[in-house]
């Protein structure tokens, strides 16, 4: 089940009066910069992150120019200890399933306003407590209206001890704040319980945000749905990149600015043709 980041660059001319007002100083460069000097990049919260393993992004997901750090940790549980099972597609499941996330878990910080600090983002759940994977959006709509942009999401889950659950969610950073909407829930199996076992997940149930039952199809397409009143529709990418990564960059002169400026040109909008 799972580059319009030049349709950006006007946005960042746009912010460049408010960054520190001074223009230049909106470029991303002079803002990676910025937050590579800052104190807080040696040590405290900051540092505690790069510290964690994981990966990082750097991004301006709501197009106001003002960059962002993204954090994203995962836990997962192996296979249980002294479980061999003989069955071939038993032990295809279990690999499976020992690679699914028991636990995520996303920070965020974006430049400020000013241009003189990096600010924690809140995590603001309006329904599941469930951070989001942002690794690998399917996907983005503007309300050019409203001047939010959504990204679409399908965060998988372990769940119990074989199963697994798959949150379609919608991420938008409004107002200094990540809004996380779980528009529907997938859930299934690998068979385990049978002893029979498939590495292919077995399809359960689903439900939409209310709690009404959906069928399969109607999960792949709830995200379009719910953007329907977006003008801009985007494929999406962020360029994650791997802690230890940074931590080895660190140690290269200018290897953390050139690690982060990669992940900044991997970030990008690309508009959909529309049909």
């Amino acid at each position: 089940m799972m580059k319009c980041r030049k349709v950006l660059a006007g946005a960042l001319a746009v912010a460049a009066c408010f960054f520190g007002g001074v223009a230049d100083a909106a470029l991303p460069e002079e803002q990676i910069d910025f937050i590579l000097n800052l104190p807080v990049a040696h040590g405290d919260d900051l540092e505690m992150r790069m510290r964690e393993n994981g990966n990082f992004a750097v991004t301006d997901l709501d197009g106001n120019g003002r960059l962002e750090l993204l954090f994203l940790q995962e836990m997962r549980n192996g296979v249980p200890e002294g479980l061999e099972p003989e069955n071939e597609h038993v032990r295809s499941a279990w690999e499976c399933i020992a690679a699914i996330p028991v636990s995520r878990k996303l920070y965020a910080y974006e430049v400020s306003a000013n241009g003189k600090r990096l600010d924690p983002v809140a995590i603001v759940f309006t329904d599941d407590e469930i951070d989001p994977d942002l690794r690998y959006p399917r996907g983005a709509y503007r309300d050019t209206k409203r001047g939010i942009t959504y990204y679409d999401v399908a965060t998988l889950t372990r769940v119990h001890e074989s199963s697994y659950r798959v949150s379609i969610q919608s991420v938008s950073l409004q107002n200094g704040g990540l809004q996380i909407q779980t528009l529907a829930s997938e859930y299934g199996n690998y068979g385990i319980y049978q002893e029979q076992g498939t590495p292919e997940a077995v399809f359960e149930y689903a439900v939409d945000r209310y709690g009404n039952k959906l069928e399969q199809p109607a999960v792949e397409s709830i995200a379009s749905d719910y953007a329907a009143g977006c003008e801009e529709r985007f494929n999406a990418r962020i360029g994650w990149r791997s802690m230890q990564t940074l931590r080895e960059a660190k140690l290269q002169p200018d290897g953390m600015k050139t690690l982060m400026l990669a992940s900044w040109h991997d970030f990008s909008l690309e508009p959909k043709e529309k049909k």
